[in-house]
This record gives C-alpha cells, sequence and structure tokens, in this order.
C-alpha cells in the first residue's frame, strides 16, 4: 500500500521529500491513509466547485490576513456567471476549501481522533415516526455515553439500529465549551492560521463551528 501510494502522488508530481519520508516513517496504516487523503483521487467536491469559481484566493486571504473583514473582501469574488450570486456564496465556497484543508490535515485528525476518543460522547436518538418500528431499540431512544467506555455488545445493538435505519447516531467531541474553544485556538494557532485567532466564540456553538466563526 505504501508503494502505490508513493506511486499516485509521484504521477500527480506532488511528491516532495518531507512527503516521502513522512509516508516511509509512517507506523500505521490510519496515519499512512491520512497522509494520503489530500492526494487520494476524489469525487468533485464542493470545495472543487468553489476553487473552479475562482474562490481559493479568498480562501487564502482569510486564512493568512488577521486583519480582514471576510464579509468585505468577499464581495470582491461575486460572479454571477461562475455561481457566485453574492457575498455569502463566496463565503461559503471559501468555507468549503477551508474545510477540505482542515479534513486533509493528517496531524489534525491524529489530534481530533485522540481527543474524541477520551471525551468524545455518542448519542443515539430513534428517528421520528419509528418509534413502533424500533421498539427492540427502546432503550436507545435518548441514550448517550462515553466512546471509550461503551462496551461492544452495546456499540454494536446502536450500529445495528442505525444500518437498520431505525436510529440515528451522533457523535459528540465532549467537554464544556470554554474547552472545546481553547482546543480549537490550540490547533488554529499551531498551524499558523492567524486570521482566525481574533474570532470571538459564540456560546452554544460546538468546537468544529468554532473554526467557522467568520461566516
Amino acid at each position: 500500500r505504501r508503494k502505490s501510494i508513493l506511486d499516485s502522488i509521484r504521477s500527480q508530481e506532488k511528491l516532495t521529500p518531507e512527503l516521502e519520508k513522512a509516508i516511509n516513517d509512517a507506523d500505521t496504516k490510519t496515519l499512512l491513509e491520512d497522509l494520503y487523503l489530500p492526494y487520494k483521487p476524489k469525487r468533485r467536491t464542493k470545495a472543487q466547485i468553489a476553487r473552479e469559481a475562482g474562490l481559493e484566493p479568498l480562501a487564502d486571504a482569510i486564512l493568512n490576513d488577521r486583519s480582514l473583514i471576510p464579509e468585505h473582501i468577499a464581495a470582491c469574488y461575486i460572479d454571477i456567471d461562475k455561481g457566485v450570486p453574492d457575498t455569502a456564496a463566496a463565503l461559503d465556497g471559501a468555507r468549503q476549501i477551508i474545510m477540505e484543508r482542515i479534513s486533509e490535515d493528517a496531524e489534525l485528525l491524529a489530534e481530533l481522533r485522540e481527543r474524541v476518543w477520551q471525551k468524545g460522547l455518542i448519542h443515539a436518538t430513534v428517528i421520528t415516526g419509528k418509534e413502533q418500528a424500533a421498539e427492540k431499540f427502546k432503550d436507545y431512544f435518548d441514550y448517550q455515553e462515553a466512546i471509550n467506555k461503551i462496551p461492544s455488545h452495546r456499540a454494536l445493538a446502536l450500529f445495528r439500529g442505525r444500518n437498520e435505519d431505525l436510529l440515528s447516531l451522533t457523535l459528540k467531541p465532549g467537554g464544556e465549551d470554554k474547552e472545546l474553544g481553547i482546543l480549537i485556538l490550540m490547533i488554529v494557532q499551531n498551524r499558523q492560521m492567524p486570521g482566525w485567532q481574533k474570532r470571538p466564540a459564540l456560546p452554544g456553538k460546538s468546537s468544529f463551528s468554532l473554526v467557522l466563526i467568520w461566516t
């Protein structure tokens, strides 16, 4: 698998010495796949559509300029012919690009996985209108438990309920809002995203919403 990943990235002419070393040094399959993620052939995403509409410079500006007011600069990217009719559409496109970059950051993915494992919660609810059909899962109609404490038989029951389209499962990061805000600020600062540091956290927002607060 390591060789096929290296060959794939090399064929795209994107294999740097640093990336090659990181791939060769990867000691788990998960890390290997995380490193490959930005270069893995993918379907046409919302982020790709936004790039095609010329919104990548807007995303770069939002990430790199700490004094920027996103709504102001977004007005410069309005182009009806490219499917960007207003500033809201421009900002949404830039957000899609930034979200994709975050989701393809191997180091960040490892940090978030560890945090979710340590403090994350799984929340199950019955799908509205299916209470009768889901009677055998009645113990999980509104159920929440720490991910690292849930026994295997209970996890299997939850997944079975989801697979039968009777239960809805939500993964929650866990922790207090203040703690989550601090975590996100650390992630932002460690990744040299100064433009996000001055965006205030909104009460009640999840940690993943906090990093996108400029919208």
